[in-house]
């Protein structure tokens, strides 16, 4: 039979063994938040690394763009005005007399007016140079350019609003290229016929609105990797920006961009 002094030193003992586990699983739980607490740091200093990484590589790939336009342009460019003056010359020459060579000169003429036409296209795809234009009319060349060559309508608003606007040269540039990748990418997969544009300036944050009637997005199915979009976030959120992408009513996709302008005049 046990007595009351054994019984309270089974308690007692019962109670110790029960605050030992207690602190145990407390001391585990604390183990636990600093392995979480350690991860989500690292997890962030992996996330600012990786921002670092894509906006190093974003800017160095319009500096490299911007050097191979001007060493096309002062090169080859030149070199190839040269020979056309020379074959020019040759034309000319040969107009009166010898009719074959005239003739195969003349090819050769119109091959080297192909050949400088595409050179000067890809100085201007590699450093547009409606950049040097301002905002209005590198936006305006952009939006004709894809009038034209995808016969798809564009209803814009807002864009005479920009002449009273100042941007320095990298907005300028962030907000041209992302028109340019939404724009690309309504026609390499929306299939839309018709494209509305809304341009406002509120509070010095200058909003481009863009829908289109096309296929649109499923949004109840996970998005597969686009790195178009990743280089639009990283463009604007270097410069202090937002972008969102969403289904337009009845049908299609309107994609949101906002941007703070440092300067207005």
């Amino acid at each position: 039979m046990r007595t009351t002094s054994t019984f309270n030193e089974e308690v007692a003992w019962a109670a110790a063994q029960l605050r030992q586990e207690q602190t145990a699983v407390n001391e585990a739980l604390v183990q636990k938040i600093f392995q979480c607490e350690s991860a989500e740091e690292a997890l962030r200093i992996s996330e600012a690394k990786l921002h670092a990484l894509l906006s190093h590589q974003l800017s160095h790939r319009e500096d490299e763009r911007r050097r191979i336009a001007l060493e096309i342009h002062d090169t080859l460019g030149q070199n190839l005005l040269a020979l056309r003056l020379d074959v020019v010359a040759l034309y000319q020459h040969t107009s009166a007399r010898q009719r074959r060579l005239h003739g195969r000169v003349g090819t050769a003429l119109h091959n080297l007016d192909d050949t400088i036409s595409s050179v000067r296209q890809l100085i201007a795809d590699l450093r547009p140079f409606q950049l040097e234009l301002g905002l209005q009319a590198a936006l305006a060349w952009e939006i004709n350019k894809f009038q034209r060559d995808h016969d798809v309508v564009c209803e814009v608003v807002g864009l005479q609003g920009l002449d009273d606007v100042a941007i320095d040269e990298a907005q300028l540039l962030t907000l041209y290229r992302i028109l340019q990748e939404c724009l690309g990418n309504i026609t390499r997969h929306a299939h839309a016929t018709v494209v509305g544009i809304a341009i406002d300036v509120v509070k010095k944050i200058l909003k481009i609105k863009i829908t289109d009637n096309g296929i649109g997005i499923d949004p109840a199915k996970p998005p597969a990797p686009a790195f178009g979009l990743m280089g639009m976030r990283e463009r604007l959120r270097d410069a202090g920006g937002a972008f969102s992408l969403a289904p337009a009513a009845p049908r299609g996709t309107t994609v949101t961009i906002a941007i703070p302008l440092f300067a207005q005049k």
